[in-house]
């Protein structure tokens, strides 16, 4: 399980330009995508002028949100991996659930027949976000009172070569806006993702997305007057690229060449072990052990832009190689 600490992607307060200070914990959760388990903290932030108008903003963060949805422990990608399945692929729920299964298994994770029926009214739900939060009133009134809206467009592939969903949301209330899904990621076709957006007639504070081209031409001729920040982390990916494939490459070098030896040693132990005595038998408990923190250590994975698992690896196999000497040394004296 990877542990993972959110906060907004704006530092300073749209009213006052002051800093933003940590306020509360919006969400503490566990959420399972289809790359990783991630031990999600997600931070809120608010000015802390007293005098200034927008002190009580509540300052969120986008990848946060962009994981999951309030309350879910299934990540967005398996939500819109389950639609894709079932609208585009026609698959029945028993195919798609097999399908789940077997891509959860890696991570350790399992998911009930239900929880897919659930994710797809999820999904079917996002679809019709756009229609339904124009006669939100509580949630109008909300937006008014934050003096507008904070947009973070994102555009998420459920997976490699299917249609991408954008999903657009107002970061400071936190709701979601309009969902759609698309084959073609060009200007005109972000503008018309962003139409439902346009009719609500709110004022635009200012928007957040990542570098794609046709969504900066999109919003400079929707909002031209609108600032525009690109996502932080979208830009530190883009930096740590080159850094992170080299580490890949080392893992993956790494992994071809010893995982096979405590995956054989483990299993020799396993052949030894009914016949052990009580003695035998508990030393043979502790190298294997030793030997599946090995094969863990092998499996790490790399979240890019700045957790490498190669240098990740690195640092875990020596520990294990320091701990079997000092074991080494306490059973020679």
């Amino acid at each position: 399980m990877v542990k993972r600490i959110f906060h907004p992607d704006l530092e300073s307060c749209l009213e006052c330009s002051c800093r933003l200070e940590r306020y509360c914990t919006i969400s503490e959760r566990t959420v399972i995508t289809l790359s990783q388990v991630i031990k999600v903290t997600h931070c809120g932030y608010r000015c802390p002028e007293a005098s200034c108008p927008g002190r009580q903003r509540l300052y969120r963060s986008t990848q946060a949100d962009a994981l999951a949805l309030p309350g879910f422990t299934f990540g967005l990608d398996v939500v819109l991996l389950v639609g894709q399945l079932r609208l585009g692929q026609h698959q029945t729920v028993e195919e798609i659930h097999q399908t789940l299964v077997q891509r959860l298994a890696v991570l350790q994770q399992s998911i009930s027949r239900r929880e897919v029926l659930f994710l797809f009214e999820t999904y079917c739900a996002l679809l019709r976000s756009g229609t339904e939060v124009a006669h939100d009133q509580e949630w109008r009134d909300a937006a008014r009172l934050n003096g507008g809206m904070l947009l973070s467009i994102d555009g998420i592939p459920p997976d490699k070569g299917n249609e991408t969903i954008y999903l657009v949301r107002d970061l400071l209330t936190g709701r979601l806006l309009t969902a759609e899904n698309v084959t073609s990621s060009t200007k005109e076709a972000i503008k018309r993702v962003l139409a439902p957006v346009v009719a609500l007639k709110l004022p635009i504070l200012g928007v957040i997305s990542d570098a794609q081209e046709s969504q900066l031409q999109a919003v400079a001729e929707l909002w031209p007057a609108t600032p525009h920040q690109l996502c932080q982390f979208h830009a530190l990916r883009e930096a740590g690229r080159l850094i992170y494939v080299l580490d890949h490459r080392i893992k993956t070098d790494m992994r071809i060449r010893m995982q096979q030896k405590p995956h054989e040693y483990r299993q020799d132990l396993a052949r030894r072990m009914p016949q052990a005595q009580a003695e035998e038998a508990t030393q043979l408990a502790i190298l294997d052990g030793y030997a599946a923190t090995v094969e863990g250590t092998l499996n790490l994975d790399s979240t890019a832009p700045f957790e490498y698992a190669g240098l990740a690896m690195e640092e875990g196999l020596q520990q294990i190689h320091s701990s079997l000497e000092r074991l080494e040394k306490k059973g020679r004296q």
